[in-house]
């Protein structure tokens, strides 16, 4: 074991105020930062807003020792007229809604905090006074409004971010040594030689910017089958896409194949949807533009396209071209037309579809005789088993098909070929059927239900069957309903007070969602404000705007959170994308030893070779490629253990962070572009205190710069100013240098810049601590970016010689890191991140004299592992 070296540490120690010791007993720590500093100085903190910020997003952090919180969906405060004045506020703006930013239990928060605190001696950011507000429209009143609140420290609207770009391509050896002559690199060969050199025991964080995924507006959105869910989109992907997961054997998922997914995969062939409905083992889908288009079992015809050929893409349900509802049950289809007329199709065995005398089977959709009438409104009908619904304009509700427990309503067990009015039935504003049970929802915020009771999902405390509807024991306001196969969901609305979801029924696999397997015969209430709910055969799934969440039966992955674990209670999917192609052979295989870990759960297919995964793909394989399977290339710590992670994570530093432990890495591969200029990501208030906490934490931050060639000094730039204005982060800034050039070329195609000196492009300034290639970075290619390999067609084996930008330099200067915090933990111990960050400029490859754009030196691995490890 070879020890530390003392002198370089002690260098260190007296050079950044982060390792300085506190100084005497007696002294009072130093504050955190003030952000109350920068109301209305700030970028974000007032309109006009520039281009570059969010319309619909900020962030607010009340003062801290004002204790503002959010409880049971109720702001409280130590001084109750503070959390009603913040109340006073959003009520003015329509449709806002405020949550905390960090999803860790407060207790939890404060522990952490104070035991940070304890150990630095000083006083750190309060994450719990963190909240994040969303708003439809109005966001530059409403930041003045909470900025103007005496509780307020700062409101902020969210800046807009961007992976720092990758302006230049073609192809280099950043794995040099420094004084290589094709040009020099870290020397990442000298650190993997060494003991813990590939960065063993290391974990490091990739941050990467991605989309949400987010449940589109009205209730019709989601929707749950007997072993997949569906979902229609909008967010960053826009309105009208559909993603769909769970059972795919019969290519009810719709998306070319019949794998069976366990997390969201998006239909890439469908857009400008506007309601799915799941059947079993099919899927249909409504368009804005009135068709209907169906997907997966069609052995009965329920795919509507005439044929009884199963399809694993979406096909168009022939003849219909105005319609505005679909429901989709066991095997067969009704399609409300904006007429107020039926269609229907698929299985008629029980007469479901309302027409044939013999019951055979159609495979196109026919309207359904003397059926008119029927309301246009989402809920208006009904497929369950093998009977069918529908609400007319009028209130009053008509059913047909099997009635053998009664689910016709009209008091008798006898099977109906034609439709039947419900006996007593009026006011209704929304029907649901999967089964052989009916929930009607009246006009008066009441339910009432019929049919097959056998697990109370009925709801009126019995378990016998009713053959007229009753009434659901002890519910009011509510404002959508769904039956499942054998239990109930409801969610309610009602002015001044918060909503409240409501199951019943089943619970054998968890599908009430109450933290238990115990049936229940009437509507028990859960700790959810779910304002739309989907219950299919053994699962449910709900929206909490603006979050999807799920629970019960696991099974073929049909809850999407990565795995077949079944949910008592609801797990929230949060809706960020998939970065990253993991089945990248350079990749593959890491996952199932668990050295990759990608958290929490994204949608995606996770061997996606979108071109959407190219810059995580990229940034992965600099850091870890795999560099013992005799393939590609080695990554610069391929040891290390890559945690992979998102941006729009609304605490993604601190949920960074509470997966770390001290030794570790984070890199940003994100940052802020503002009309040109762009800036590092701490330039968000929030993010520069949890990157504060993380670094506090022992966690090294590695923060790539930017790529608009700015001068973070310049103090007429507002923008800069708060940077530069605030105490140090502890981040490791990164900035982008030019590559060598051996020959006088290199792969930029134009003149070479000296190697080492700042590219254009780079964002630069004296706060930027070292540099890495910002061009000419081999590593992991997609489908389109893959010239190290042009004629490959396997995505899974495609490099590419081009990765730049301050994102390749971030990511070089991440593994180079973690090489080095693995040599340490092997010696002695794992380094803090301020003497993680002064080897690194002490010991560094100087950026040439006289370049007027400071980005400091390039790591030099030998002379840094040497440093620390010096007897």
């Amino acid at each position: 074991m070879r020890r530390l070296a003392a002198a370089v540490l002690a260098v260190t120690v007296g050079t950044l105020s982060a390792v300085t010791p506190a100084g005497p007993a007696s002294a009072e720590p130093v504050p955190a930062y003030d952000h109350s500093k920068d109301k209305g100085k700030a970028p974000g903190t007032h309109g006009p807003l520039p281009e570059g910020f969010s319309t619909t997003q900020l962030t607010v952090k009340f003062k801290p020792d004002l204790t503002v919180r959010l409880r049971g969906q109720k702001l409280v405060a130590e001084n109750t007229a503070d959390a009603a004045e913040v109340q006073r506020v959003l009520a003015k703006h329509k449709g806002a809604s405020i949550r905390p930013l960090s999803r860790t239990s407060e207790e939890k928060v404060t522990r952490q905090r104070l035991q940070l605190e304890k150990r630095t001696g000083r006083e750190l950011p309060d994450l719990n006074s963190w909240f994040v507000v969303t708003v439809p429209e109005g966001i530059e009143s409403l930041l003045g409004d909470l900025n103007a609140l005496p509780s307020v420290e700062i409101a902020q609207a969210r800046p807009n971010l961007a992976s720092p770009s990758e302006p230049l391509s073609s192809h280099q050896k950043y794995r040099n040594a420094a004084n290589s002559v094709q040009g020099g690199g870290v020397d990442a060969e000298y650190a993997n030689a060494q003991p813990g050199g590939k960065g063993d025991g290391i974990t490091v964080t990739d941050l990467e910017v991605q989309s949400t995924v987010l449940p589109n507006q009205g209730p019709q959105s989601i929707s749950a089958g007997d072993e997949h869910t569906l979902m229609m989109a909008w967010g960053a992907l826009g309105a009208g896409n559909v993603w769909a997961w769970g059972d795919n054997s019969q290519g009810q998922l719709g998306i070319g194949n019949t794998t069976t997914k366990k997390v969201p995969v998006r239909i890439p062939t469908l857009t400008g949807v506007s309601a799915v409905s799941a059947g079993n083992g099919f899927s249909v889908a409504l368009k804005l533009d009135g068709t209907v288009w169906a997907w997966g079992d069609n052995s009965q015809g329920q795919l509507g396209n005439g044929t009884v050929v199963d399809s694993s893409v979406p096909v168009q349900v022939t003849g219909i071209t105005n319609a505005v509802g679909v429901s989709a049950g066991a095997g067969h289809v009704l399609a409300v037309l904006s007429n107020g007329t039926v269609k229907a199709w698929g299985d008629n065995s029980q007469r479901q579809l309302g027409y044939g005398t013999t019951g055979a089977d159609s495979s196109t959709a026919t309207v359904v005789p003397g059926l008119t009438g029927v309301s246009t409104v989402f809920g208006s009908v009904a497929a369950g088993t093998a009977h069918s619904v529908a609400l007319l304009s009028g209130g009053t509700v008509k059913a047909w098909g099997d009635n053998s427990q009664g689910q016709l309503g009209d008091g008798t067990t006898t099977d109906r070929t034609s439709p039947v009015t419900v006996f007593g039935l009026t006011g209704v504003s929304q029907v649901s059927s999967r089964a052989d049970h009916v929930l009607a929802l009246l006009t008066s915020g009441t339910v009432k239900a019929w049919g097959d009771n056998s697990q109370g999902q009925i709801g009126n405390g019995t378990v016998v069957d009713r053959k007229t509807p009753v009434a659901v024991s002890g519910l009011a306001n509510v404002s959508s309903v769904s039956a499942g196969s054998l239990h109930s969901a409801v969610t309610t609305a009602s002015a001044g007070s918060p909503a409240t979801t409501y199951t019943w029924g089943d619970n054998a696999q968890g599908q009430l969602g109450n933290g238990t397997v115990v049936d229940s015969t009437t509507p028990v209430a859960l700790s959810l404000s779910a304002d739309t709910i989907a219950a299919g055969l053994a699962h449910t799934v709900s929206k909490v705007s603006p979050v999807f969440h799920v629970w019960g039966s696991n099974g073929s992955g049909r809850l999407g959170d990565g795995t077949t674990t079944s949910r008592t209670g609801p797990t929230p999917l949060l809706g960020v994308t998939n970065s990253w192609n993991m089945c990248h052979e350079d990749l593959a295989g890491r996952v199932a030893t668990g050295a990759v870990v990608q958290s929490p759960t994204m949608f995606g297919d996770p061997c996606s070779n979108d071109f959407a995964v190219q810059h995580g793909t990229a940034v992965a394989g600099v850091i870890g490629a795999q560099d013992d399977n005799g393939v590609g290339m080695a990554g610069i710590a391929p040891h290390a253990k890559l945690h992979l992670t998102g941006t729009d994570i609304p605490d993604s530093v601190a949920y960074a962070t509470a997966h770390s432990v001290p030794g570790d890495v984070f890199v940003y591969e994100s940052a802020i572009p503002i009309s040109g200029p762009w800036y590092p990501w701490e330039l968000e208030s929030s993010v520069y205190d949890q990157t504060v906490l993380a670094t506090a934490a022992g966690v090294t931050v590695v923060e790539a710069a930017g790529n608009g060639g700015n001068d973070l000094d310049d103090p007429t730039d507002p923008y800069a100013v708060t940077v530069m204005g605030r105490p140090d982060s502890g981040a490791v800034m990164v900035g982008a240098g030019a590559p060598p050039s051996p020959g006088g070329t290199n792969c930029t195609g134009s003149t070479p810049a000296a190697e080492r000196t700042a590219l254009s492009f780079s964002t630069y300034g004296s706060r930027v601590d070292v540099q890495a290639y910002g061009a000419c970075v081999a590593t992991l290619g997609v489908p389109g970016w893959q010239d190290l390999t042009p004629s490959e067609t396997d995505p899974t084996k495609m490099y590419a010689p081009y990765f730049s930008g301050t994102s390749s330099a971030s990511a070089v200067v991440a593994g180079a890191v973690a090489d080095l915090q693995g040599v340490a933990k092997a010696a002695s111990g794992v380094l803090t991140p301020a003497q993680v960050r002064d080897t690194l400029k002490l010991t560094g490859t100087p950026q040439p004299a006289g370049d007027p754009h400071h980005i400091g030196p390039q790591p030099d691995l030998h002379a840094a592992i040497d440093a620390i490890l010096a007897p």
